[in-house]
């Protein structure tokens, strides 16, 4: 299986496809907390918030949630530019070895998953792959709130593009 038939796959299934699996993910990372001069204060353990696996081939995971960017700055004028952004990562899994790993951006106070686009210039350019592949993790681990409504209100568009 190629990347592009891997990403595919999982943008083309649907959340009943998958079980998911709360904390412990068993997915950890060891991170550097800073004390208020700057200087390393102490380490800590971070995860994902969620696992996912695929029903129909079990080869296949995902997990969620990893703070990459804890403070992400959204373009000036952008709808969302004034309220708490971060990025997460999102992880796939086969066989329990890390194949992709994409960069979500978590808007408007965690009330919306986007995908990170190349470039925030309107109009938001989105391939269809990537687009489907957030709508499905806004399905599992997002909030209960409209995606495509989201989606059209931060001026993103779907496009016939190949993608990654």
């Amino acid at each position: 299986m190629n990347l592009r038939d891997l990403l595919e796959t999982i943008a083309g299934s649907a959340v009943e496809d998958w079980t998911i699996l709360f904390r412990p993910t068993f997915r950890h990372r060891i991170v550097e907390i800073a004390g208020a001069e700057g200087s390393r204060d102490r380490l800590d353990s971070d995860e994902h918030l969620v696992a996912f696996s695929y029903k129909p081939d079990l080869a296949l995971s995902m997990a969620y949630g990893m703070v990459e960017q804890g403070s992400y700055v959204l373009p000036d004028g952008h709808p969302f530019a004034q309220e708490n952004a971060r990025t997460r990562y999102l992880d796939i899994f086969i066989e329990g070895r890390l194949s992709f790993r994409e960069i979500v951006v978590s808007v408007d106070r965690n009330r919306c998953l986007l995908p990170m686009p190349r470039d925030w210039n309107a109009p938001v350019s989105i391939p269809t792959t990537q687009y489907s592949l957030v709508r499905l993790i806004h399905a599992l681990a997002g909030p209960p709130t409209d995606y495509d409504a989201y989606f059209e209100q931060a001026g993103m568009q779907r496009v016939d593009a190949s993608w990654p």
